[in-house]
């Protein structure tokens, strides 16, 4: 991994590479890449919808509820901490590295890409607008994306070695101006007083959509 990684995310890499996941669930690098894709994306997506995706549709198996809980905080954690960092204009991907120090930015692509694929009408929406900086960051990530997963006969441009070589740097420049340009058309949230949001009683179900009771998931 490029760079030092904090103590909660070597406790989620642990668990991610545990036998307690499929062979194809996500791994750090790629789990970072979707954490980002759900961060600047054009639409907001609920964790019941893109916490089955990190383990390929397969849950986990869990020691107990206790580990389950606690795995399920560092997740949610580790979400808000990459919106924040992009909130701070310090957000950097998490890349893996071979014993040279080269750099794995496609494993990263790919998670990311994984979010695009939630909603992938609204990310064309995307593709519309006049925000040349926008437009730029779109063009980067997809071209990127497209050069990686290319099949047989794929047409290759001018500029795709300099895109290649510059990868590591241009991403996360991309992601910080999709953030920016979602924190500056974003809706402002209705007010409280028009529209009254509904109390949620202890024993009923969670609004996050885990399916669990309030109690025992978000009250926590």
């Amino acid at each position: 991994m490029a760079g030092r990684i904090p103590k909660k995310l070597r406790q989620l890499e642990e668990f991610l590479n545990s036998d307690a996941v499929c062979d194809d669930a996500m791994l750090l690098s790629e789990l970072d890449g979707f954490m980002a894709g759900l961060a600047v994306g054009p639409a907001l997506i609920m964790p019941s919808e893109w916490i089955p995706v990190i383990w390929a549709g397969e849950e986990p198996i869990f020691d107990s509820e206790e580990q389950a809980q606690n795995f399920m905080g560092l997740l949610m954690d580790y979400y808000n901490d990459v919106i924040r960092k992009l909130d701070q204009n310090k957000y950097m991907p998490i890349y893996d590295q071979d014993n040279d120090g080269g750099v794995f930015w496609e494993i990263w692509l790919e998670g990311f890409f994984r979010a695009v694929l939630l909603r992938p009408d609204d990310w064309l929406s995307y593709t519309h607008t006049e925000d040349e900086k926008l437009q730029q960051s779109i063009f980067i990530l997809m071209r990127l994306h497209e050069m990686i997963t290319a099949p047989d006969g794929f047409e290759a441009m001018e500029i795709d070695a300099e895109l290649e070589n510059a990868a590591p740097d241009l991403i996360p420049e991309s992601v910080v101006q999709l953030h920016e340009y979602r924190k500056r058309t974003a809706r402002p949230p209705a007010s409280n007083d028009d529209h009254p949001l509904p109390k949620t009683g202890r024993n009923d179900p969670c609004p996050c959509g885990s399916g669990k009771k309030f109690k025992k998931c978000c009250l926590q």
